[in-house]
């Protein structure tokens, strides 16, 4: 069991719901997991634990009986439980009219989980987009781009690929990802925000964002890697080529230098060539016209 320190510890986002019904079934719900009824309660933990692995570390959940007794619980990535220290004289009880409550929003909650197509209410994403924004601070990109392609993919379940709320969440995912080293799935991310703030016509926020995108291109210096993430750079300039199509065109203009900085370096490259050991001899059977003739009169 966790001391009240250790407890503290444990960011207070996200918290899991489960709900155990009378027959023993238990409802889980909460950011990053869809709602779900288990028939046990291992199986409902597994899936909290599930999240708290993809997080990197443990998560708070609280667990509600069918009586009404709600217990505080810490969740680790290996599906560890440790209850909350709390004075027990203090712990809630609902009543069993409002535990029957609880578990009827639960149960319509998991009728109603999202699905293909579907958008329920929009989600609030301002708490642990600021966990991310912390691991950007404090220089854990890695933890960072985990949790912001996990929100990404809450949002775009729940919101839509499309929404703003989604759109913001995928730019910050783009920053954390090129701070991780992945800088061209940055730069497609950040070309796949700037075109759907363009079709939404909201030629500010597209801008803003082909802007991010352009200088992390820009700070590529090795020529090939460059010269493949400039393949979105350049498609998402002609749909926000910037004022007077400047920005395309000094997009443009410095895929030609880097064109030219490669073609400089064929020589060396043909100077020294990278040797490829032959491989095992094939025997192929003869074209028909590289057979000899047969002379049908006489072999018959």
């Amino acid at each position: 069991m966790p001391t009240s320190h250790e407890s503290t510890d444990v960011p207070a986002w996200p918290v899991y719901d489960l709900t155990v019904h009378d027959d023993g079934r238990v409802v889980a719900s909460g950011p990053l997991i869809s709602t779900s009824g288990h028939a046990t309660r291992a199986s409902a933990i597994e899936i909290v634990a599930d999240a708290a692995a993809r997080l990197g570390r443990a998560v708070r959940a609280t667990a509600t009986e069918p009586g009404g007794v709600i217990w505080p619980l810490i969740v680790a990535p290996d599906g560890e439980v440790s209850e909350v220290p709390v004075d027990r004289s203090q712990t809630t009880k609902l009543t069993r009219r409002q535990a029957r409550r609880k578990a009827r929003a639960a149960a319509a909650a998991e009728r109603s989980a999202p699905r293909p197509g579907a958008r329920p209410e929009t989600e609030t994403y301002a708490e642990p987009m600021a966990e991310v924004r912390n691991h950007l601070e404090e220089g854990r990109a890695d933890r960072a781009s985990t949790l912001a392609t996990l929100l990404d993919e809450q949002a775009t379940g729940v919101l839509g690929v499309s929404h703003p709320e989604t759109l913001r969440i995928r730019e910050v995912r783009a920053r954390a990802a090129a701070l991780a080293g992945d800088r061209i799935g940055g730069i497609q991310l950040y070309r796949d925000v700037a075109e759907r703030w363009y079709y939404q016509r909201e030629a500010e926020q597209a801008e803003a964002v082909a802007n991010s995108a352009e200088l992390l291109w820009r700070g590529i210096t090795d020529v090939e890697e460059a010269l493949s993430a400039g393949v979105a750079v350049i498609r998402m300039r002609g749909l926000v080529p910037g004022r007077a199509g400047e920005a395309l065109a000094a997009v443009l203009a410095h895929r030609e230098r880097l064109l030219d900085a490669q073609e400089k370096r064929a020589p060396e490259r043909r100077e020294h060539p990278v040797t490829v050991p032959p491989g095992p001899r094939v025997q192929r059977p003869a074209p028909i016209w590289e057979r000899p003739a047969v002379n049908a009169r006489r072999s018959g």
